[in-house]
């Protein structure tokens, strides 16, 4: 480990450690998924500012105005980097409640946070808990709350778009919310697969034109998929 890697560790330590403790009462006073959300924003938002300017990481965000600030949708983003959560907490307006693999929730302060503010814990293992969770999550959607799915399930090893999964089709379809293709360029040189040293870099987040999903049923996903596919892929 290099000396700069050390510091960038050192560093993560410390920011995870300031900003997630407090964020963990937090989200244990406050009830209410709708209201996590909100702090959750907050808490993401902070975070990554406090990492990317240190990291010397630079971020450009595209096509913001396609979509109703005011409006809750179901984001769906590409996978490359560890980076790509840090670019999207920035760059998406919307209180957000990310979708992730239960594995997170071990992660010590990382994963409490996500557990404690009312993020979407899904089991890769068990189909049924997986569409149980996002069902229940669609159901309790307010306000411009919003969710953030990687649509290929898991990140990507060699920065090509994956196959997409289908369980966020199926919130977007429940909660009857247009779908937001999101596309994250940059970070896979940035942070590489395997490797713990973030390098500077320039991070692009480019939101694509809402998908309406209204009317739209089960037999609709894989048309929707080719949408959102092929807009990643523009």
């Amino acid at each position: 480990m290099t000396a700069r890697t050390g510091f960038q560790m050192a560093y993560l330590a410390l920011v995870t450690l300031a900003i997630g403790l407090p964020a963990i009462v937090l989200g244990l006073l406050v009830p209410g998924r709708n209201r996590k959300g909100k702090i959750f924003r907050w808490v993401t938002k902070s975070y990554s500012r406090a990492l990317m300017p240190v990291f010397g990481v630079t971020l450009e965000t595209l096509g913001v105005s396609r979509v109703d600030r005011n409006a809750p949708y179901v984001f769906m983003s590409n996978h490359v980097s560890h980076m790509d959560s840090l670019a999207l907490a920035i760059s998406i307006p919307h209180p957000l409640h990310w979708v992730f693999k239960k594995e997170l929730s071990k992660i010590p302060v990382f994963g409490w946070v996500l557990l404690s503010l009312g993020q979407i814990m899904v089991d890769r293992r068990s189909a049924v808990q997986s569409k149980a969770a996002l069902a229940d999550a669609a159901a309790a959607l307010a306000g411009n709350n919003s969710v953030l799915i990687y649509v290929e399930g898991t990140r990507s090893k060699d920065g090509k778009l994956q196959p997409l999964k289908k369980g966020g089709f199926y919130i977007a379809l429940q909660a009857g919310l247009p779908i937001v293709p999101v596309r994250v360029s940059g970070t896979h040189d940035i942070v590489p697969s395997g490797s713990l040293r973030v390098r500077p870099g320039h991070v692009v987040v480019e939101l694509f034109d809402p998908i309406p999903t209204e009317g739209k049923t089960e037999n609709d996903i894989p048309e929707l998929m080719a949408r959102v596919r092929d807009a990643l892929l523009s």
